[in-house]
């Protein structure tokens, strides 16, 4: 029999962990025994809903503390890795799930304070916590680090138009995500990105009325993203710079793919024209594409250049 995830003496920083799939974060790590930092922001005045998911860790055996903060307030991100510190001595962990929800901005009026602030929460935020963490990371050789992104990046219509705050603000963490596991790797720090769908109290201001938002609320569990994603935070993680997807008990990793494309030395505009079926690629009608490839990187897409020019 396999032997089960444990997270014993590691210590995990959450942040959005009051709610949602930050919530379930923070409850399977406490489950599995990590010592948890549940960060919140619901309240600005020091104390919010982050007390009573500690609390409730607590009352059933675990090891949790609460910090309240916005990962937009440089002050409040030193004080959560702080209190990390101070709490328990190290930081193994670091999911930064905090965020906020779909803005109403759309491209003919972008870009305004609606985009700075999604920028803000979801890109700087996450650096922001990161940053803070990374030297408690890179001590335990074998840091672990889970942002989270959204499949609103690969585009999304809303009620207002086609929404590029938010969708521009999660597009960013896959590069972010990238960076980080190349810059991690001789530190034994592990980068991934996930990409979520849970019904959620965000979920649920921005689609609760619609058809979307009543599938999930009956099929999307917040905890079912935690179950799919803890093997990421462990130790025994064989992936690092990856995008999962994770929904209803179905895990799938994301990729750039390119088709294999068309090359001439000497392509003229034309050619595009001719061989555009080669170059777009194909793909059936659930978007399977044949003959696909992979980008890993930069070096990655090199590599296509250099075998297809010589």
């Amino acid at each position: 029999m396999l032997t089960a995830l444990r997270f014993d003496g590691q210590v995990a920083l959450v942040t959005g962990g009051a709610a949602g799939i930050g919530r379930a974060h923070c409850e399977l790590l406490a489950e599995r025994g990590a010592k948890v930092v549940v960060n919140g922001n619901f309240r600005p005045s020091g104390s919010g809903p982050e007390q009573e998911v500690a609390a409730f860790i607590r009352e059933r055996g675990g090891e949790a503390v609460a910090v309240n903060g916005s990962v937009t307030d440089e002050d409040a991100v030193l004080r959560m890795v702080q209190t990390a510190i101070d709490s328990y001595g190290r930081i193994d962990i670091l999911v930064n799930n905090a965020g906020t929800g779909q803005t109403t901005l759309t491209t003919p009026a972008a870009p305004d304070e609606r985009l700075d602030g999604a920028l803000d929460a979801h890109l700087r935020g996450t650096m922001r916590v990161t940053r803070a963490a990374w030297p408690h990371l890179a001590a335990t050789g074998a840091g672990r680090i889970l942002n989270t992104g959204s499949a609103c990046a690969f585009g999304v219509q809303t009620p207002e138009g086609y929404e590029v705050g938010y969708s521009v603000a999660k597009s960013a963490l896959f590069a972010v995500t990238r960076q980080m596991a190349g810059e991690g790797a001789a530190s034994g720090i592990k980068a991934n990105l996930l990409l979520p769908w849970a019904f959620s109290p965000m979920a649920a201001k921005d689609l609760e009325r619609s058809a979307l938002g009543k599938y999930m609320k009956e099929k999307l569990d917040p905890a079912k993203v935690a179950a799919a994603c803890l093997y990421l935070l462990h130790r025994d993680c064989p992936v690092t710079g990856q995008f999962i997807s994770a929904a209803g008990g179905r895990v799938a990793r994301v990729v750039f793919a390119t088709s294999r494309g068309y090359c001439n030395p000497d392509l003229t505009p034309e050619d595009v024209r001719d061989n555009w079926s080669e170059i777009h690629g194909e793909a059936d009608a659930d978007g399977a594409i044949r003959d696909a490839l992979e980008l890993t990187g930069l070096q990655g897409e090199f590599r296509l250049i250099r075998k297809a020019l010589g």
